[in-house]
């Protein structure tokens, strides 16, 4: 039988040699920092010249006086224009949508809806079986909130279809409910 060495579990002891490894560690370790630095200065440069540059461009535009008036008269049309497309979407579109839906019925069958934010209002186009059909329709449209003053635009027996039905378009207004 083969006998075996004793273990040797010494915690204790230092070695105090350098590995290869840790060596490159710090040496990669020293460059990324020389690396940041340098970046971070060349950064910093940059920012310090493009303050100066914004800064004679502002004195410029502020000695020229036109210059700066149809630059700013340029931001208050792109000012005006995004105000008017935020309060368009800040209609309440579903009032108006579900108010048509809640008028429908199984004689009228809804063509396009047509509605117009900037004017609060909104076009109907349907059709239905009959002329009384359309008119029951337009009476269930003039009740129904959001929608007011809800009107016939006009209509149109289809002749050249074999039930007849009647097509028209409605229009009225809607107020925001909160």
């Amino acid at each position: 039988m083969k006998r075996h060495q004793p273990l040797r579990m010494d915690f204790s002891e230092r070695n105090d040699r350098v590995s290869p490894g840790g060596f490159a560690a710090l040496a990669l370790g020293v460059a990324v920092v020389v690396f940041a630095v340098t970046t971070f200065q060349d950064v910093q440069a940059r920012a310090a010249q493009l303050e100066a540059a914004l800064g004679r461009m502002a004195k410029r535009s502020a000695s020229s006086g036109n210059a700066g008036a149809a630059v700013t008269a340029g931001y208050g049309v792109a000012v005006k224009r995004a105000n008017a497309v935020a309060h368009e979407l800040a209609r309440r579109w579903d009032g108006v949508f579900l108010a048509i839906e809640a008028a429908s019925d199984t004689e009228v069958a809804l063509l396009a809806i047509e509605p117009d934010g900037r004017k609060g209002i909104v076009r109907v186009t349907a059709e239905a079986k009959n002329k009384t059909a359309m008119l029951r329709y337009l009476t269930r449209l003039q009740v129904r909130q959001p929608l007011q003053h809800m009107l016939l635009e006009h209509h149109e027996v289809r002749v050249q279809e074999p039930d007849r039905p009647v097509r028209f378009v409605v229009s009225g207004e809607w107020e925001d409910m909160p």
